[in-house]
């Protein structure tokens, strides 16, 4: 079974422990579910609330309708879908999928080198996009009025701020995956419940909201002429961020699911303890009892995904979307430095000057719960996992993980505010978008494979498998249109 996998190194234990057992419970009913069991998504949720729901879909809906609003039906479907094959080969090794990537063919060598290299870029760039747009925001309520080009470096202190406020939110806890929790069950609550509760009734038009369910429904339509640069951010960073979302799959280790509850976790460096994480997963013995706790553990990782996480990222791109195309005149470009502000003055000239400070204060709280999972955690997060299959990193961290998680975090921040002053924050997250594709495109495949690598009785089913498949042609279409178009190519 083990070589089956393609893993000749790895542990097996006689027994995959029951998800009673890891939460220390003697029955799982709702509120332990509520309280325990439930969560990793719920992470996901507050990073999809970012660049895509209040940078790239107002900005796309404003400039283009909600014609194309099937976009983010298909997208959080088949991410989904995605998600839940991810972890499933997690829950069967323990392994996060930045290391089970290694099992696939060309080989450790090539994964190794490339999805790192991928991921750091695109995280640099991201993370200063991201939070350089929270600071447009917050620098709306500082000044009253939406930032210009000459108020840049008040923008960019206030970007430096909120990254520093993320660094500090990942230092405390038992684990960070536990911290993250806590974090975006308040981020993601606030902001889906004011948009939806105070902003949408006081906003948008019936006609509006005609507009998106047809457009939810008119699959395929793309307005003529339209900028594929931005639509494919669109479709990128509706959810969570495509191809890349196996970046963020590592909380349901840290968590631990399934055979995450045996190889250890990530602990946070100020309330944590040293932990013995393990540089290999573990799989368990196939025998009847084995699968029947496998198969309640992917109960459980649906009820995460489709309870949460689908109507989260649903919820997190329409409101935003609905209200801004309400708002704003039909047909603009907004300004990339006011996105994340650009609504605050119109929905104010509705309710009174309390209103552009609430609009203010969304934007900033949606950009910080973006910058603190998806780009603050999650880089450092998958490199450590990575790096931590070295025997000489191990020695050289004194076993301790938190040493090269932390080392991780400093360099990156480090290298991601040099990239804050090289071009506008809207731009930079489009960059940032774009490459979530192109790594879908070889990372699709690898997780097709590696589902027909599982032990038949765990396997996903043929209509999960189409999905991927699905999800692979729509993201290389995005991409190479995108890309086409660049190089001056119509097609």
């Amino acid at each position: 079974m083990a070589s089956n996998f393609g893993i000749s190194d790895i542990e097996v234990v006689d027994k995959l422990p029951t998800p009673e057992e890891v939460f220390r419970v003697t029955k799982l009913g709702l509120k332990d579910m509520a309280l325990k069991v439930l969560g990793p998504s719920i992470i996901a949720v507050g990073v999809a609330i970012g660049g895509g729901e209040w940078l790239l879909g107002p900005a796309t809906a404003v400039r283009y309708g909600l014609g194309m609003a099937w976009i983010v039906l298909v997208s959080a479907l088949l991410q989904t879908i995605y998600n839940v094959c991810l972890v499933r080969i997690s829950m069967y090794c323990g392994e996060p999928p930045i290391v089970y990537l290694k099992r696939v063919p060309p080989g450790p060598k090539f994964w190794t080198i490339v999805l790192p290299s991928i991921i750091v870029a695109w995280g640099s760039w991201g993370l200063a996009g991201i939070a350089g747009s929270g600071a447009t925001a917050l620098g709306s309520i500082i000044l009253g009025r939406l930032p210009t080009a000459r108020d840049a470096d008040l923008v960019r202190f206030l970007t430096i701020v909120i990254i520093s406020v993320c660094v500090l939110i990942v230092l405390f806890g038992s684990k960070i995956e536990r911290t993250l929790e806590l974090a975006n069950w308040f981020f993601a609550t606030f902001i889906i419940l004011t948009l939806l509760l105070v902003v949408a009734p006081l906003t948008v038009k019936a006609h509006i909201i005609y507009e998106a369910v047809i457009g939810t429904f008119n699959f395929g339509y793309i307005p003529p002429g339209a900028d594929m640069s931005l639509i494919t951010a669109w479709w990128a960073y509706t959810a969570l961020a495509a191809g890349l979302n196996f970046i963020f799959m590592n909380w349901y280790r840290d968590k631990g699911y399934g055979m995450g509850a045996v190889v250890g976790y990530i602990p946070a460096l100020i309330g944590g303890k040293k932990v013995t994480l393990s540089p290999a997963g573990k799989i368990f013995k196939l025998n009847d009892e084995n699968v029947n706790i496998f198969k309640k553990w992917m109960r459980i990782l649906k009820y995460d995904q489709w309870l949460i996480f689908f109507p989260g990222a649903i919820l997190g791109m329409y409101l935003p979307s609905l209200i801004a195309v309400s708002l704003l005149p039909r047909g603009q470009q907004l300004p990339p430095w006011g996105v994340a502000a650009h609504i605050s003055n119109e929905f104010a000239s509705i309710v009174g000057g309390w209103g552009y400070y609430l609009i203010g204060l969304i934007g900033f709280i949606v950009m910080l719960s973006s910058a603190l999972g998806a780009y603050v955690d999650s880089v450092p997060r998958n490199l450590t996992d990575l790096l931590w299959g070295s025997e000489g990193v191990r020695r050289w961290c004194n076993w301790d993980v938190r040493r090269l998680y932390y080392s991780l975090l400093l360099i990156y921040v480090s290298f991601t505010l040099w990239a804050l002053y090289q071009t506008q924050p809207l731009i930079l997250v489009i960059i940032a978008a774009n490459a979530a594709n192109l790594v879908g495109i070889l990372v699709v495949p690898a997780v097709i494979y590696l589902n027909y690598k599982l032990p038949k009785e765990i396997r996903p089913k043929m209509w999960e498998n189409l999905a991927l498949i699905t999800f692979l042609a729509l993201s290389t279409y995005f991409f190479l249109f995108t890309l086409l178009g660049q190089l001056g190519i119509k097609i």
